[in-house]
């Protein structure tokens, strides 16, 4: 059977102007939404903060006149020793979070600002 007009197909719909939709309706739609994942200004400054440490700590084993420069005991090979752990851990860090940023986005985030702070502070 074919309607020819709205009004039969609306007929046929058994639709009327005054229907709200169920709440079953409305809980699905709702639902079927994802919610958008914010990015952190605090996990961007975490970062940045953390690359900053590991990257003054790099630059600073080259300086003959720095406390854990060349020359300067248990102090120097405590720091520089925390400086190179510190730089191995954000390039593995940031191999793992590129590997599964889809997952965790704010991972990649913090990863990412961590090595541009090093990668910065040693070219500087």
């Amino acid at each position: 059977m074919t309607a020819y007009s709205f009004d039969e197909r609306l007929d046929r719909l058994q639709w009327t102007p005054s229907a709200v939709p169920s709440r079953e309706i409305v809980d699905s739609v709702l639902g079927a939404r994802h919610k958008e994942r914010t990015r952190s200004v605090a996990t961007t400054l975490a970062g940045a903060i953390l690359g900053i440490l590991i990257g003054f700590g790099l630059l600073g084993m080259s300086f003959q006149h720095s406390p854990w420069g060349p020359g300067s005991g248990t102090t120097g090979l405590i720091l520089g020793s925390l400086s190179l752990l510190g730089l191995l851990l954000s390039v593995c860090l940031a191999v793992f979070a590129a590997v599964h940023s889809a997952k965790r986005p704010r991972l990649m985030q913090f990863s990412s600002m961590n090595l541009l702070m090093i990668v910065v502070l040693l070219l500087s």
